[in-house]
């Protein structure tokens, strides 16, 4: 091959690189600015929703008073951190060793509560 025809060829070559280059440079620049159009902008890792306040997990003793049952009790000690009623009793149960929903007058339960202050 002559020097000539090397040349062209790789005039050639270093055209259709350059072409293929600028190809991609070109999409990857219609593709960002169609995603900023369409999605309005950047998004923020954390979304819109403001955070929860942190709650602190507490527990305290109570004595059982005629009456109570652990209905009772969970009505008044638990907080929204919980699914359901059925949900902090089971935990009453569990923190406490109980097997059965049935608890005596003058003992003591251990509940659990939740509150935004750190004590």
């Amino acid at each position: 091959m002559s020097s000539k025809r090397l040349y062209a060829a790789s005039k050639r070559r270093r055209q259709v690189f350059v072409k293929k280059m600028m190809l991609g440079i070109v999409l990857c620049v219609m593709l960002l600015s169609f995603s900023v159009c369409f999605k309005g902008g950047l998004v923020d890792a954390h979304g819109d929703q403001k955070e929860a306040p942190m709650s602190y997990k507490y527990y305290k003793s109570i004595e059982i008073q005629g009456g109570d049952t652990l209905w009772d009790i969970a009505k008044e000690y638990m907080s929204n951190d919980y699914a359901s009623v059925y949900d902090y009793i089971e935990e009453l149960k569990d923190v406490n060793g109980l097997t059965s929903d049935d608890i005596q007058e003058g003992h003591y339960l251990t509940v659990v509560y939740y509150d935004r202050e750190f004590k």
